[in-house]
This record gives structure tokens, C-alpha cells and sequence, in this order.
């Protein structure tokens, strides 16, 4: 007689026998650790273009931990607002997962400081985040000595914090050594003698095989030194 079958379902029994003996021994004895809660999942929202007190709102709505992870300049964003973040919205993540965020910050510009003191202008430009170097001192016929006639960049110019602001201060009322200005143009130089406290007179000629709208001389020369409000001939082809 064959044995076979009766040893294959005698071996079938007890396997099973000893696997439902395992698992009571298991459960009886706790041999195998509790398992953990299951994790709780959540939403990744949307903060972009929020501020910063609505962002932290809707993250603590949406059970996510939120913190600032910087600040740059935009020209995009409000200050103060979200620039982007570090997880896209609608993504699900673990319960208080953290969220960084950027937040845009206020694009550095140059302050304004023509027409006050070198002093007050230093002030004001270091606390901007900028340096002040005087580039020249020259008379003029109204500001005092030590303001500020004009500056480069000019003011509200956008200029990453850390540049230097080149300004051009007075000396006060006094005589005036003429720049050259033959070969420049005639704008440009009514635009320097005005600046430098004097009254441009420009005297029309026309002559063939020259250059128009170009200073062909001047008087006083050059090197000459005048009072302010002094009459200055710029003479200037058609």
C-alpha cells in the first residue's frame, strides 16, 4: 500500500498545527512589539503671496510647521510676503512636517542726499548700507560750504547694498576755473555752467564743413578763473 499521500497530509497537518501554535504563543506571551500608530497624513498649502502672519496662520490650519528660512529683494513680491517655498502645494506629507519659506524683502535703493551736509549725508547712506566718497569740491553761488550738490547714482536708484554713492560737494560761493568746453555739446555744456553757478550765453554762426550743436569756442578760456553768476559765450555752429 502506497504511504505517500498519508505522509504529505500528515506533514500539512502539522505545519499547520505548529503555525497556529506560533501565533497563540505570540499573542499570549507578547513576544513581538505593539505595533505604532498609523501616520497621519496632510496637505501641503499654498502659501505664496501670503505674509508672513497669514502664512503661519494657514500652515497652522493645515498642520504643518512653518519657519523662515530667509529673506532676498524682489521686484516680484510685496516685502514681507512669501517668495516661494520648500515643498509644492498639494503635495501630502507627515502631520507638522516642516515648511520653509522665503520671504521677499524690499529692493535696496539709493537714499537721496543733495543738498545737505557731507556729514548728515554719511549718516544717512550708512544706514542705508552704503558708502560716501567726496569725488570733488567746487564753488557755488548758493549752497554753503560742505553740501552736497549732486550725487552718482542719483537717488532711488536700485544698487545692491554695499556700493559707494560718489558725490560732488560745495565750497561755497567763490571764483570758478572754467573747464574746457570746445567739443562738447552745446546741451551738455550750458548743463555744466549752470551747475557750476554761471549763465551760458550761446552765440549761433554757421559755417560750412563743421560740426553743429558742438561748442567751437568759448569765452572766458578755459583755465580762466571767474565770479559766480559770470556770463560765459559759447559760441556754436548751425
Amino acid at each position: 500500500m502506497d504511504d505517500g499521500p498519508s505522509v504529505i497530509l500528515t506533514a500539512f497537518l502539522t505545519a499547520v498545527l505548529a503555525a497556529a501554535g506560533t501565533v497563540y504563543a505570540i499573542e499570549r506571551y507578547h513576544l513581538l512589539p505593539p505595533r505604532g500608530p498609523a501616520v497621519v497624513e496632510v496637505v501641503v498649502p499654498d502659501l505664496r503671496g501670503a505674509t508672513e502672519n497669514d502664512a503661519r496662520t494657514n500652515a497652522n490650519a493645515a498642520h504643518v510647521s512653518l519657519f523662515v528660512a530667509s529673506r532676498e529683494p524682489s521686484t516680484e513680491a510685496k516685502p514681507g510676503t512669501v517668495l516661494r517655498q520648500s515643498m509644492i502645494a498639494g503635495q501630502r506629507v507627515p502631520r507638522d512636517f516642516p515648511l520653509s519659506v522665503v520671504l521677499a524683502e524690499e529692493v535696496p535703493k539709493v537714499p537721496g542726499v543733495t543738498g545737505i551736509a557731507v556729514a548728515d549725508a554719511t549718516q544717512r547712506l550708512e544706514k542705508a548700507g552704503y558708502q560716501l566718497q567726496v569725488t570733488a569740491t567746487v564753488p557755488h553761488p548758493t549752497l554753503a560750504q560742505s553740501v552736497i550738490i549732486e550725487q552718482s547714482p542719483k537717488a532711488d536708484t536700485v544698487q545692491p547694498k554695499g556700493g559707494t554713492v560718489m558725490v560732488q560737494v560745495s565750497a561755497g560761493p567763490g571764483d570758478v576755473e572754467l573747464p574746457k568746453f570746445v567739443g562738447v555739446g552745446v546741451n551738455q555744456a550750458k548743463t555744466d555752467l549752470e551747475k557750476l553757478g554761471l549763465k551760458p550765453t550761446v552765440r549761433w554762426v554757421a559755417m560750412a564743413e563743421t560740426p553743429t550743436n558742438v561748442v567751437l569756442s568759448q569765452k572766458p578760456a578755459a583755465g580762466e578763473k571767474v565770479k559766480p553768476g559770470t556770463e560765459i559765450q559759447l559760441t556754436v555752429c548751425r
